[in-house]
């Protein structure tokens, strides 16, 4: 089959306008209009203390722009919603020059690059029991997205490594997204269903600052579904299977006959352990559960495992500040250590990340969270040194309706 371009420009355009145009039409400073612009910069100075690949520091940056329009913002059409969202980093490359680890010390850590990140329109029914929604989506901000979680530094604690390290050049998640068609509906009292269907291989993997779309049967799709729970206390449960529909080199026979079969699941459980107040000051426990496997014929972690715990309001005069410590274990699969060992190298059956961190608010535009993670057999490799990494992360906030 003849791959399918598809001009990003034309697509990025189509959605433009229609924000734009509805912006243009509204007044800018009527917060009624619906339509939000965000910029969050994030910068961290990195250090890695002990072992790894080599010690030393260097500095990572994130800087994320989006246009938010609101359902029934654009034009006056009752459901429609949309987003635009671009987002720059630096070529630090922490984890690669520095730690060696598979999990990724830290969750903005990519190459070099100014991509449109996410351009999608999204109608949802007037009960909002069903949506649907097209364009470059990241699928990690729906499927495997756990809210306790995301207080956390470590890439593992976005979407799995099980999950986060298929596909050619990953799966439609941060920094490249891929044409994605996602739909969701409700089932009443907190149920959900949710479908996605994205291409199999995001922008370009030899030029890892292109976001480029190119459909076509060799690449295949990646399918997603997800069922879940999210009610009360419970901020979510859920269970997601996904596939691959392409054929891929099995790990223990490179360049060999492809197989198909690359799937996955996994399971998680997040919820509030205990909520109560004291002195005026809202506080909460909040933990989670999250288990995953990959196919090990084709993926070096076969099996994932996150869990930790929040503490929110713990300080009576900081009531936005949280506490978090978290665990994620990455297992190896026996195909990846036969592998390993046919090339005449050694591995550690499992990879495991102890991070600590401390989020503090300071002002309503500016975050400050120091970090520190200790990575137990980085990249399952014995020839490297358990490593210790600090990490000071800041976040630089501003949002304005248009």
């Amino acid at each position: 089959m003849k791959s399918a371009h598809i001009c990003l420009t034309a697509i990025w355009s189509c959605i433009a306008l229609l924000l734009a145009t509805e912006v243009a039409l509204g007044e800018a400073a009527d917060t009624s209009t619906g339509i939000v612009f965000n910029a969050v910069y994030t910068g961290e100075p990195i250090r890695n203390l002990d072992g790894g690949q080599r010690t030393g520091g260097t500095y990572i940056d994130n800087l994320d722009l989006q246009i938010e329009a609101a359902p029934g913002s654009i034009f006056g059409i009752s459901g429609l919603s949309g987003l635009l969202y671009v987002l720059n980093n630096n070529s630090a490359e922490f984890s690669a020059e520095y730690v060696g680890d598979m999990h990724i010390v830290s969750s903005i850590d990519a190459p070099r690059g100014l991509r449109l990140f996410e351009a999608w329109l999204d109608w949802a029914s007037a009960n909002n029991g069903f949506s649907a929604r097209f364009g470059l989506y990241d699928l990690n901000s729906e499927f495997d997205a756990v809210d306790t979680a995301s207080l956390f530094v470590n890439g593992a604690h976005g979407m799995g490594t099980d999950l986060g390290q298929t596909g050619l050049n990953g799966p439609s998640i941060f920094p490249v997204s891929s044409l994605s068609l996602r739909l969701r509906t409700g089932f009443g009292s907190g149920a959900y269903a949710q479908l996605a269907i994205l291409d199999g291989v995001p922008g370009d993997p030899d030029d890892p600052g292109s976001n480029e779309i190119d459909l076509s049967s060799e690449d295949g799709a990646l399918i997603v579904g997800e069922l879940g729970y999210v009610r009360g206390d419970w901020r979510k449960l859920a269970l997601g299977a996904w596939t691959y529909t392409a054929d891929f080199d099995r790990l223990t026979n490179p360049g060999g006959p492809q197989d198909d079969g690359n799937n996955g699941w996994y399971a998680l459980a997040d919820r509030y352990l205990w909520r109560g107040e004291g002195s005026g000051v809202e506080r909460s426990v909040a933990g989670w559960l999250r288990v995953g496997q990959a196919d090990q014929r084709f993926n070096p972690i076969q099996t994932s495992i996150g869990t930790g715990v929040t503490v929110a309001g713990l300080i009576n005069s900081r009531p936005d500040d949280e506490f978090g410590l978290a665990f994620a274990i990455g297992v190896t699969g026996d195909d990846y250590r036969d592998a390993r060992q046919q090339d005449g190298l050694a591995t550690d059956r499992h990879e495991t990340n102890v991070e600590l961190t401390y989020s503090a608010k300071i002002t309503d535009w500016l975050t400050l969270q120091p970090d520190i993670q200790y990575i137990i057999n980085p990249g399952t490799n014995p020839e490297l040194d358990n490593a210790l990494v600090v990490v000071l992360r800041f976040e630089l906030n501003f949002s304005t309706p248009l």
